[in-house]
């Protein structure tokens, strides 16, 4: 009965709309043959004679209200207090609009029903115009989305206008449509709610996505294109040609697989080399428009197309190289231009990618993403820079202003990019995420976004001249903070400034064999000594006053400044920001050696000056923020290290497990940490439950920062390498409870050995217990592939001789203590490759508790911190798993350019001064 009664309801709207719509076509010369009152007549009658076989069938009702009320679950619902008998006539700007858009009559009567529906049931506020074309929306994307079944990206009934046609005729924004057809889906409440709002959703992702890449695109078209402003027979105009292009990649987009970030970026980079390829070959007409600045770089570099738009714009060679072999050339370019010879093809060229585009709209149902290219009269706006795609979306056709503009925060919104750059795994990452605990990037990289950034490496030089300035001792604050202080740190300060500045100096003589006598190169090495002293002096200045403000003692704040490794410390830092600034190739710890300076000492300081200069480029921070990677990754775990007896006294498995507790307020060191340690007492102290209590002492602070910062490398080292070989969540775990476990309770395993070499042999332990047929080589294979990647890492492993002996070997003493290794007498050691080192000393050290982890429940298992990430960036997709990749050796080490200048000076008999003043000349 109810499917009777809301066809009566139907038929009765039907008979109110035809005077509205004869009235109108009597003030049109042409009326709408859609909207005929005689066809919406015979419809109606049409559907009077079969109403009672539509009675009998199933959900294949009519009326939308009978199908929304098909859809509903309960009776008692809102729907049958209202009287959809007496729905009224539309309004006469409704039917105008629909007539515009030449809507077809059904879809008239229809959206209009469910509009007065939603405003029987609550109060619309805003524009009623929008709220009219929600409604058109949403019964357009009723009739074709299933609701049962697998979803599909397209519709099982197209539409028959364009929605963004149709909002231009409603002057209703891009931005306003989506936020009000989103809550107009709420207001309705129907069972395919759930996938609608799902529709909606990926149709947000997919305009985010496009948002990024058009302004990606505006980049590349200003920069391989010249301006054309006015066509020809055989030449577009650039409008023309941005149009096709960009009309060009929207199908081949609709045709990818996945609508991910990366695959879009490395889409449109292939295309872009392929129309390229094809304009070059072209005599005359569209080969016009290359700029010739882009095409002599590609020439006077003999490098590729592909290659320079990846480098020119942001992209991987490699991968978007595989991209184009095994996905761009397999694709369909059915309804593509196959030639770009305008003078005879100038319709099809034009036409082609549209109708295609066209068409697949219609199946889609989904916006018109050409609505991001600007209007010819603004089009120059393309080739300065000046135009903003997302401001598109919240501005209507006529210019009318969506004032809340919700959805724009959706684009910006990280959470919508991470979804989409994990694929269609991404729903279940993000909520493995909210269970597990997330590292903060500021626990790592030092806050980088906060610093400025240099446009070429050798501006480095500059900004460090800048930071010196006019810096004088005399009247420094350094000078008066110190005589202010009763026991003045200043000889202190100034003894060893000499002592280690004179010790660089001779370094560098040392290095190059230099003799005694005066050179230009010596001359040089004395500029970079006084740079240096003053560097050095600036950023104690910079520490002590702010100490002072902070009101610490001045007791504590000498014995700190007074302290040697500190001062060591402070001075290493300094030499690595000098050396890097100069363009001087040291590695990493050639600093440290010359500073008498522990690498684990001097990682100490680096957060800590970096937060007291400000004006150090981003390229600095990034050269700091590698330092303190390679110190713990390897150089902190070294037998020398101060490390050790830190840990003696105060083991990790006394610190509980971080869990959601990764920022709080001891993050960071701070020139405390430097003063004398206290001596524990001999008792140890423990809780109701028999677990040791950590002292609350500088050791323990040290060590618990040290631990968090471990911890964060090792589980983005360990994400990334269990990413590359497809590893499931429950291995995953079982791989970083291993490493917890060994880095908790069997601490020595660490020492003298790199933290990649444990993380492997962790990996490969799991996968062996799983039975995968993942071998050891293609372990490493896939971790060569990472950025931190290290050929001596996975050749190198630091054993006892006596462990390879081939007539006698000993095996490892499990039972061994820190204590015992560093107080016995030193024993001779040797390198063997990891596979070798998992064979005679992992595997043993690893049998009992890895018995315990195959057979633990889930929830007994350790999750792995998930490091987060911050702005827009694309995650890398790992497209392939059989690139080879050969790393070449590099020099220990390699000049500078200014070393090679004074060199080739040197050589030629000229000085430095007649150099310079020729160059002047």
């Amino acid at each position: 009965m109810r499917r009777r009664k809301g066809e009566r309801g139907k038929r009765h709207t039907t008979d109110m709309v035809d005077t509205v719509i004869v009235q109108l076509n009597e003030s049109n010369p042409e009326p709408n043959a859609v909207l005929n009152p005689a066809n919406i007549k015979l419809e109606s009658d049409n559907r009077e004679e079969g109403e009672e076989d539509e009675e009998e069938e199933d959900g294949n009702s009519q009326s939308p209200i009978a199908v929304l009320e098909d859809d509903e679950e309960d009776e008692d619902d809102a729907d049958s207090v209202i009287d959809k008998t007496n729905t009224p006539e539309p309004s006469v700007s409704f039917l105008e609009c629909c007539t515009r858009a030449n809507l077809p009559s059904e879809v008239t009567i229809a959206s209009w029903e469910i509009y007065y529906h939603a405003v029987q049931r609550v109060s619309l506020e805003g524009s009623e115009a929008a709220w009219q074309l929600s409604a058109i929306y949403y019964y357009l994307l009723s009739k074709g989305i299933k609701r049962r079944g697998k979803a599909s990206r397209l519709l099982t009934q197209p539409f028959p206008i364009s929605i963004l046609t149709i909002a231009n005729t409603f002057d209703v924004s891009v931005a306003e449509l989506i936020d009000k057809t989103t809550r107009f889906a709420e207001i309705i409440h129907s069972r395919k709610m759930r996938r609608y709002l799902e529709y909606i959703r990926r149709l947000q992702e997919g305009l985010a996505v496009t948002c990024v890449i058009f302004k990606k695109f505006c980049k590349v078209f200003n920069g391989i294109f010249e301006e054309v402003k006015e066509s020809t027979h055989n030449c577009p105009s650039s409008y023309e040609l941005f149009t096709i292009l960009w009309t060009y990649f929207l199908v081949m987009k609709s045709r990818l697989p996945t609508d991910d970030l990366i695959n879009n970026y490395q889409l449109l980079f292939s295309m872009i080399d392929h129309l390229y390829t094809e304009m070059s070959s072209l005599q005359d007409g569209i080969v016009y428009h290359l700029n010739q600045e882009f095409v002599g770089n590609l020439i006077d570099k003999d490098c590729t197309i592909l290659r320079a738009l990846c480098t020119n714009f942001g992209g991987s060679v490699l991968d978007t190289r595989h991209f184009y072999q095994h996905t761009y050339k397999k694709m369909d370019k059915t309804g593509l231009p196959t030639s770009w010879d305008f003078a005879e093809f100038r319709d099809e060229i034009i036409n082609a990618s549209k109708d295609a585009y066209d068409s697949y709209l219609l199946l889609r149902g989904s916006i018109d993403e050409r609505v991001f290219i600007p209007s010819p009269e603004d089009f120059s706006m393309v080739f300065k820079d000046q135009f903003v795609a997302a401001n598109v979306l919240k501005i209507s056709h006529t210019g009318r202003l969506f004032m809340d503009a919700e959805f724009l925060n959706t684009i910006s919104n990280n959470q919508c990019l991470e979804k989409l750059s994990h694929g269609k795994a991404g729903l279940e990452k993000l909520s493995q995420g909210r269970e597990q605990p997330k590292v903060p990037c500021v626990e790592y990289n030092l806050e980088l976004g906060q610093y400025p950034e240099d446009d070429a490496s050798n501006q480095a030089h500059e900004r460090l001249v800048r930071i010196i300035g006019g810096w004088k001792l005399e009247r420094s604050k350094l000078k008066e903070m110190c005589e202010r202080m009763s026991d003045s740190p200043m000889a202190t300060i100034l003894l060893k400034s000499d002592e280690l500045t004179s010790k660089f100096e001779r370094t560098l003589f040392e290095e190059r064999g230099e003799s005694s006598q005066m050179t230009f190169m010596t001359n040089f090495h004395h500029d970079l000594r006084k740079e240096l002293e003053k560097v050095f002096l600036i950023f104690m200045e910079k520490i002590i006053v702010a100490e002072v403000a902070k009101k610490v003692r001045e007791e504590d704040l000498v014995n700190v400044v007074r302290r040697e490794e500190f001062l060591n410390s402070v001075f290493c830092f300094c030499v690595e920001l000098v050396l890097f600034s100069n363009g001087y190739d040291r590695p990493f710890p050639w600093s440290a050696d010359v500073c008498d300076c522990h690498p684990f000492m001097f990682h100490k300081v680096i957060d800590l000056m970096i937060s007291h200069e400000k004006r150090l480029s981003r390229q600095m921070v990034q050269h700091f923020s590698r330092i303190e990677e390679n110190v713990i990754e390897y150089y902190a775990w070294k037998s020398d290290s101060p490390l050790w007896q830190m840990v003696i006294r105060c083991p990790f498995a006394n610190f509980q497990e971080f869990g959601e507790d990764w920022a709080d307020k001891l993050n960071t060191y701070s020139p405390m940490k430097f003063t004398p340690l206290k001596k524990s007492s001999s008792d140890e102290l423990r809780d109701e439950l028999g677990r040791p209590i950590v002292p609350q002492n500088q050791t323990s602070r040290t060590l618990r920062i040290f631990l968090k910062r471990t911890y964060f490398t090792a589980a983005r080292r360990l994400q990334e390498l269990t990413d590359r070989i497809a590893m499931a969540t429950r291995p995953k775990s079982q791989c970083w409870s291993v490493f917890d476990y060994l880095l908790r309770n069997d601490t020595l395993i660490f020492m003298d050995r790199h933290l990649d070499q444990i993380i492997l042999c962790c990996v490969f332990v799991i996968m062996r217990m799983h039975g995968s047929s993942v071998t050891f080589h293609e372990i490493m294979a896939q971790y060569r592939r990472q950025s931190s990647s290290a050929m001596y890492v996975y050749r190198n492993v630091s054993v006892f001789r006596d462990q390879v002996d081939e007539d006698n070997p000993v095996p490892v003493n499990l039972k061994e203590t820190i204590s015992e290794r560093l107080e016995a007498p030193p024993k001779s050691k040797t390198t063997v490759d990891v596979i070798k080192y998992y064979n005679i000393e992992f595997l043993e050290r690893i049998k009992h508790i890895v018995k315990q982890i195959d057979t633990a429940p889930d929830e007994d298992l350790m999750e792995m911190p998930i490091p987060t990430s911050h702005g827009l960036a694309p995650v890398r997709v790992y497209l392939t798993q059989n690139v080879s990749i050969q790393v070449l050796p590099r020099t220990q080490y390699k000049e500078s350019r200014q070393e090679r200048a004074i060199t080739h000076l040197e050589r030629s008999g000229r000085t430095l001064e007649n150099a310079l003043s020729n160059g002047n000349e």
